[in-house]
């Protein structure tokens, strides 16, 4: 397994990736978003040559809040436009891989319209990203409506769409994070991992909330899984993302 860390995008790019370099982090999650990690604030080309001299591979973000399930069509399109700009910074990069978000529109309208307007999108940016020869993965998000069934459905439209699952979210809702990673494990191409309660997402280090870790691993490693993993916990405290990270590399071990 391949341990990354994202970068915080209000804080300056190669800072961060110098933190994750060395820091013996595999890779960088890199998160392209505002304020300073906007196409507009960033040059692709030193933060090539910064993961290239750290020797760190790297996989792509994009902004979690693009709407690509607005009920609103002129929303759709924007967000694939705005997608389609920071898919071609990250191909400047050389990130083979990013993550686009489940977007689900208000609970008063149909779920079924949700599936459909995200597969419309989501169909327009696969286009995309294989003119630029990166890879789209789909995360679900900390929704109700990120349920396996739907998640599934909007899979089943898009065969080259990859399945990134955030190992947190799937422990929402009553899901349960071994029987997500069985149920996708065929289009499984990356992980977030971090901890909660089952009620609230709140990106723990693994160990402090009720998700069952050696359940994970061995489901994990029962499927086939050994690639790139996002270490997830969000603490302005640096230590505890190094001993969660210490705490994963022996468990896996």
């Amino acid at each position: 397994m391949k341990i990354g860390f994202p970068n915080n995008p209000r804080n300056d790019v190669l800072a961060e990736i110098e933190w994750i370099g060395q820091h013996g982090f595999d890779f960088v999650d890199l998160f392209l978003e505002p304020d300073r990690a906007s196409v507009e604030a960033i040059e692709p080309a030193r933060i090539r040559g910064a993961l290239g001299g750290l020797g760190l591979e790297a996989v792509g973000h994009l902004a979690y809040y693009l709407p690509i399930g607005s009920p609103l069509p002129q929303l759709r399109r924007a967000a694939v436009g705005t997608a389609r700009e920071y898919l071609a910074v990250f191909a400047r990069i050389g990130v083979p891989a990013v993550t686009v978000h489940a977007n689900w529109p208000p609970h008063f309208l149909a779920t079924s319209d949700g599936i459909r307007w995200q597969v419309e999108s989501l169909r327009d940016l696969l286009d995309v990203a294989a003119e630029l020869k990166v890879r789209l993965m789909y995360e679900p998000v900390d929704t109700a409506s990120d349920s396996p069934e739907n998640v599934e459905a909007i899979l089943g439209e898009l065969p080259n769409l990859l399945c990134h699952l955030d190992l947190g979210h799937c422990n929402l809702y009553g899901r349960k994070p071994v029987e997500m990673i069985r149920r996708f494990a065929g289009r499984l191409h990356h992980l977030h991992l971090h901890d909660n309660n089952g009620r609230a997402d709140l990106h723990l280090p693994p160990g402090t909330g009720n998700i069952d870790w050696p359940a994970v691993v061995r489901a994990l490693k029962s499927v086939g899984y050994d690639g790139t993993t996002t270490l997830e916990v969000f603490s302005r405290d640096k230590d505890y993302v190094l001993l969660a990270k210490r705490k994963i590399e022996q468990l896996w071990a």
